[in-house]
Formats: structure tokens, C-alpha cells, sequence
């Protein structure tokens, strides 16, 4: 329940201010929400690992909504990225930890890896380019850092984290590699 709160936070701060500043802390309060905010799905008498909280629909949801809240749909995005990155790595992809239709039940093991990785890369590369949009480069590189703490943070303490935080880092050394012999050509 309080990833519901850090939400509505990030949506009234969009909501009142447009200062680049207000607007940041807004990505950050969202992508907070968005590590925790999928397993709200077991409060809203859903079953757990619900395909509609664990994957892109709550952001897609506020891109809906006015345009100020794209800078929160971003946040959320990253958040929900880093959640189900975890969630890809459980102790056994059967029962509870499969993803689950609505009505329909699960989608079966194989089905339940896919969808969250897939979502765990398509929400992570969303939310960056939601942000590459609304803010310059500079502040886009210091929130994409700053969600990377969150998401750090987050990963550490979470089952499945200690994988996801591997298979970030691997992919975060391959971006700086790649970007480093782009410079080099």
C-alpha cells in the first residue's frame, strides 16, 4: 500500500509543478512505487504475479493522462523494469511464481520467463526514453543514476535480485564498452 502512496506523490508533484527539479523528484518517487507497486495485485484481489500489475499496463495507463505525467509513467516504467527483473530469477517458475491471466490462470513456466524478461527489458528501455524526452542529457543521466541506486537498493534485498543486478551490470559494461569504441572510430 505505500508503493500506492510514493505514486500518488509523484503524480501530484507532476501535477503542481513543472520545474525541471520537481519534476525529477517525481521520477524517483515513482520508480520507488514501481519496485513494490506490482505485487499490489494480491490487495486487489488478483492473484500474485498478475500480468496486468507485472508488465507495462499501470505506465501505459498514465501516458493516458495528461502530459506532465509522462515524467511519472517514466519512473514507474523503470520501476516496474527493476521488479520484474527480479521476479524473473524465482527459486522454481511453478505455482506462484508463474504469471497469471485474469480468469485464465497461469501462462506456464516457459511463457512466465519471457513475459518478465521481456518486460524487464522493454519497461527499462520505455523509461529511458521517456526521460531522454522530457529532460536534457545531463539530468537524464543523473536520474537514470539515481534510479540505478533505487534499483540497486531494491535488487539487494529482493529474491531474485542478485541475479537481475548481474544481468544489469553485464548489460550496463556493455553499453560503456560500446560507447567507448564508438568515441574510439
Amino acid at each position: 500500500m505505500t508503493a500506492v502512496l510514493w505514486l500518488a506523490g509523484a503524480i501530484l508533484l507532476a501535477e503542481v509543478s513543472r520545474h525541471r527539479a520537481i519534476c525529477a523528484v517525481a521520477v524517483l518517487l515513482a520508480c520507488i512505487s514501481g519496485t513494490t507497486l506490482p505485487d499490489l495485485d494480491l490487495s486487489l484481489g488478483l492473484v500474485h504475479r498478475s500480468i496486468l500489475t507485472h508488465g507495462p499496463l499501470l505506465p501505459a495507463l498514465l501516458l493516458l493522462g495528461p502530459p506532465r505525467w509522462r515524467v511519472v509513467a517514466a519512473g514507474l516504467a523503470l520501476g516496474i523494469g527493476l521488479h520484474v527483473a527480479a521476479d524473473s530469477f524465482p527459486n522454481a517458475m511453478t505455482g506462484y511464481a508463474t504469471v497469471k491471466l485474469p480468469f485464465a490462470g497461469s501462462i506456464g513456466a516457459t511463457a512466465s520467463y519471457a513475459w518478465l524478461a521481456l518486460n524487464a527489458l522493454g519497461l527499462s528501455i520505455a523509461g529511458t526514453v521517456l526521460l531522454a524526452r522530457e529532460f536534457p542529457p545531463r539530468w537524464c543521466v543523473g536520474l537514470l543514476a539515481a534510479s540505478a541506486a533505487i534499483g540497486i537498493a531494491y535488487l539487494f534485498v529482493t529474491d531474485g535480485g542478485w541475479p537481475a543486478l548481474g544481468v544489469y551490470a553485464a548489460f550496463g559494461w556493455l553499453a560503456v564498452r560500446q560507447r567507448k569504441r564508438e568515441r574510439i572510430a
